[in-house]
Formats: structure tokens, sequence, C-alpha cells
């Protein structure tokens, strides 16, 4: 049996070709759970964009990043299925090849497409409500906090996203290396904060924030916009997640120990 990594590595790669088979037998319900990540996550862009919107700057992050950990506890635990924690599972798949690389991209695409739907529907519906405290202090946080994100150098906006799914699925790896639900949550809750209070760029809480920024009242940003950050933002999530966490746990587990059993 295999000790450390491996077995870690082998349970993603399994579930690689389980999500890979669940898309075979129900289009329509493995999209609809797409839907759902986008939302969950969506959920939890709009409850860190709530809490912050009436903020100093200097705690505003701190805040934001400890209530963004909702929209991945929701996602784990309801289950869903997101695109990033997808660039893991489908990089284990393709190592061990429980996949192809038409599987992978074929995952991908509905996974992306989804998540996308979820957001847009869910801030639909948040802007048919009013919009909130996002909308009523939008000159205040939101607007400048949208502007930057379509208006970032590529460079930046391509470091930060790969930043950010290395952490995302760094709380994905480690709540699976954990025991009790209690410490998953209080892991993956933790390792989100890091990513959200440093300023990094998860492509699918951007489908709502940009979304709900097309909304708002006197919008600042355009479509042009917001197709730009979404395709940098999703490359350097995938680059991330492959890289630094799929790459890093390869290479680390040849340090495994394997012994035989009788």
């Amino acid at each position: 049996m295999s000790t450390g990594y491996t077995s870690t590595i082998d349970t993603y790669a399994t579930l690689a070709a389980t999500k890979r088979e669940a898309l075979r037998r129900s289009p329509a319900g493995f999209f609809a759970g797409a839907i759902l990540a986008g939302t969950y996550i969506g959920i939890a862009m709009i409850l860190a964009l709530s809490t912050g919107s009436g903020l100093e700057p200097g705690v505003r992050p701190l805040v934001m990043g400890a209530t963004f950990g909702l929209g991945l506890i929701l996602t784990v635990f309801a289950g869903a299925e997101l695109f990033t924690g997808y660039v893991m599972y489908l990089g284990f798949g393709l190592a061990k090849r429980t996949i192809t690389v038409a599987d992978a991209v074929k995952l991908t695409v509905v996974v992306w497409i989804g998540n996308l739907v979820g957001g847009v529907v869910l801030s639909l519906v948040f802007a048919a409500g009013g919009g909130g405290a996002i909308f009523a202090n939008a000159d205040a946080m939101f607007h400048g906090y949208v502007q930057h994100k379509v208006s970032v150098d590529a460079t930046a906006l391509m470091a930060r996203a790969i930043l950010c799914n290395w952490l995302v699925c760094l709380a994905i790896w480690t709540a699976a290396r954990m025991t009790g639900d209690a410490a998953k949550c209080i892991g993956m809750a933790w390792i989100l904060l890091a990513f959200v209070a440093a300023g990094f760029e998860h492509s699918v809480a951007n489908m709502t924030a940009l979304t709900l920024g097309l909304l708002v009242p006197n919008a600042s940003i355009d479509i042009v916009g917001v197709i730009r950050n979404l395709a940098i933002v999703s490359l350097g999530n995938i680059i991330g997640g492959l890289v630094f966490v799929v790459g890093g746990y390869l290479v680390a587990a040849k340090t495994d120990v394997v012994t035989a059993t009788k």
C-alpha cells in the first residue's frame, strides 16, 4: 500500500473518472450541478461585497476574506461542480490516465459555462431585488472594485489568478487529508481568506462580481472588460492549479514509501 501523497492523488484521479461518467450519464443533471456551484460562489461573493461595502479600506479585505469561505464550504458539502476545483481533479486524472485529454476539455468547458450561467442568474435576481448594500454604496466601494478588475495590467491579472487557484486547489486538497467536518470547514475557510484578503483573482467569483458591475446603476465597466478579465483569469486559474498543486504533489509523491501487502 502507499502512504503520504499518493493516496490523495489517486482519490482525485478516480474522482475525475467519476465526473466523466456523471456527465455521460446525465448531461442535464451534471450541468445543473455546475450552475449550482456558480451560485454558491456567487453567494459568497455577494456576502463578501456586502460586508465590505461600508468598511474602511484597511480592514475591508480581511472582512471580505473571512466571509468568502462560505462559497467553497457550500460547494464541497452541499455538492456542486466548480471549475477551479476541476483543474486539480482533471490534472490528476490526466496524470494517472483515468481520463483522456478530450474528457478533460469537455468537462472543463461544461463546468465553466455552467458556473457562468449560475453567476449570471444569481446576479440578475440579486439586482432585481435592489442590489442591497453593494448597489447602495456603489460609489464608495463597488465601482472602484470592478473597475480595477477590468483595467489592471494583463500580467498582474494573470499572476493573481495563478496565485488564487494555487490556494483554492490547496484548500480542497488539504480538506481531503483532514478528518472531521469542522476541521475541513475551518481549513478551507482559512485558506480562502488568504486569497481574498491578498487580492487574488478567482474566475467564478468574478462571474458574479463583474455581472453585478454591468447591472449596477451608472455602470462603470463594459462587456469587453468583463470578457478580458474572465479569459485571463480563467487561464491563470488553470495554470495555478496544474503547476503548483497537481505538478507539485506529483513530484512530492515520489517520496512516498510503497510496501507490498501479503
